[in-house]
């Protein structure tokens, strides 16, 4: 019945020549998380980037559900528990990697010990990930990894390169080299004496450490590791701590989000199966946890520009199956312009309330301008430091996307990837 309605759906909107197109098309999907981003986060994205009046990439999304993720003993998602349940399609616990509550790797919704990635990996299809943090970082390696503890990040890596993805992009590099062996970013940290930069040469990656040594990788490259950084790719800290150090918000000689997004998609376009993209920006998470605004905003800027390009590539595609959400909103960051003509200045660094206030060094952030031109006065209020349930959002485009709608959990997520990559199997 689903399987109909979507091709009468299709029929409608693009039309019979487009549905013959899906038809013999290899089903692909790509999978952004922008973690830690609730509506409000996208409200002030919005505000900064296009104005009021503007509209994001991840709004010109067709199809939007509210997102509820609790875990089986918390009403909020950890990014390991969060990224369990996309992978797998069932309720995760909060500590769990790829595990179940008694530390197996656990059945999934399919019935099969194995994520929607490695059924991809089985069926044929290639398959990417890639993360602003370390590869090892659960928003992508939950997919293929299964550990009883997240930071035994020298054994994920060690299952990633076991599992042998076509595209490992991101930072990390220090779970990759045994201690005392210094690599490109820093020293490794491995203790079991294994250098996994040279097995992943020797096992026929091309191995890359910085954004132009990704640029000048041959087309021909089939396997494709990038480690741009000793762990993430961005600089956590505070706005304070930041402006002191003089550092951006991401290193200079890691590629963005939005770039390893286009590299692997020039080389997986036209993969004869179909393909699987699972992308995780972390700075989004983890900069807000630090109620960095500025920094926030960049990396939230460079998640949207990544949804850009999937959304143009769906154009180009009608078999390929979109999907954007986060597990959770971190710091409840919120836009508001209430009571400035009363808010003496500078601003201070505590709304009436006690929460964290951040403005422009004491004045107000002024808004993109809207259709009339104006720039809005305005200024952020933080709720936390930490992950919380609530304003989470589902956005997506393609034929899975078709579960996209109403208020949905968190194991909606793999569903409309498998029915993006295998129809009504």
């Amino acid at each position: 019945m689903l399987k109909r309605g979507l091709s009468w759906t299709l029929a409608c909107m693009v039309g019979a020549a487009a549905t013959q197109a899906l038809a013999e098309s290899p089903r692909s999907a790509i999978f952004l998380h922008p973690d830690g981003m609730g509506a409000n986060t996208w409200n002030v994205v919005r505000l900064q980037q296009v104005g009021p009046d503007g509209r994001l990439a991840w709004d010109r999304l067709p199809k939007v559900a509210m997102y509820v993720g609790p875990m089986l003993d918390s009403v909020n998602a950890s990014s390991n528990g969060g990224a369990t349940t996309h992978a797998y399609g069932i309720r995760a616990h909060l500590g769990a990697f790829g595990t179940d509550p008694s530390g197996q790797r656990p059945n999934a919704a399919s019935g099969r010990p194995t994520t929607v990635l490695q059924d991809a990996m089985a069926a044929g299809k290639k398959v990417a990930l890639i993360n602003s943090s370390s590869v090892t970082e659960p928003g992508t390696a939950a997919f293929i990894a299964s550990v009883a503890n997240r930071d035994d990040e020298a054994e994920i890596a060690a299952q990633l390169l076991a599992a042998k993805p076509d595209f490992l992009l991101g930072g990390g590099e220090t779970f990759f080299l045994p201690k005392g062996t210094k690599g490109r970013h820093g020293e490794g940290m491995r203790t079991d004496g294994r250098n996994l930069v040279d097995e992943a040469r020797a096992a026929g990656y091309t191995v890359v450490f910085t954004a132009e040594e990704l640029a000048q990788v041959d087309q021909s490259a089939t396997r494709v590791l990038g480690l741009f950084a000793t762990e993430e790719t961005f600089n956590e800290l505070t706005e304070e701590q930041m402006t002191k150090q003089g550092l951006p918000p991401f290193q200079p000689q890691a590629p963005r989000f939005d770039r390893m997004l286009a590299f692997v998609l020039e080389r997986l376009r036209d993969a004869p199966n179909g393909y699987l993209v699972v992308g995780n920006e972390e700075g989004t998470d983890n900069l807000s946890g630090e109620n960095n605004v500025p920094a926030t905003l960049e990396a939230a800027a460079g998640a949207d520009r990544a949804i850009a390009l999937a959304l143009e590539e769906s154009k180009r595609n009608p078999a390929l199956t979109l999907v954007v959400c986060s597990d959770s909103d971190n710091g409840g960051m919120n836009a508001t312009s209430d009571d400035l003509d009363e808010l003496p200045l500078p601003l201070g660094n505590r709304s009436e309330n006690g929460s964290v206030l951040s403005s422009d060094g004491g004045k107000p952030y002024l808004s993109a301008p809207d259709r009339r031109g104006k720039q809005i006065p305005y200024y952020v209020v933080w709720a936390s430091n930490s992950d919380m349930a609530g304003g989470t959002v589902a956005r997506g485009i393609g034929p899975g996307a078709a579960l996209i709608e109403g208020t949905i959990d968190s194991t909606r997520i793999y569903e409309v990837l498998r029915f993006g990559l295998f129809g009504s199997d």
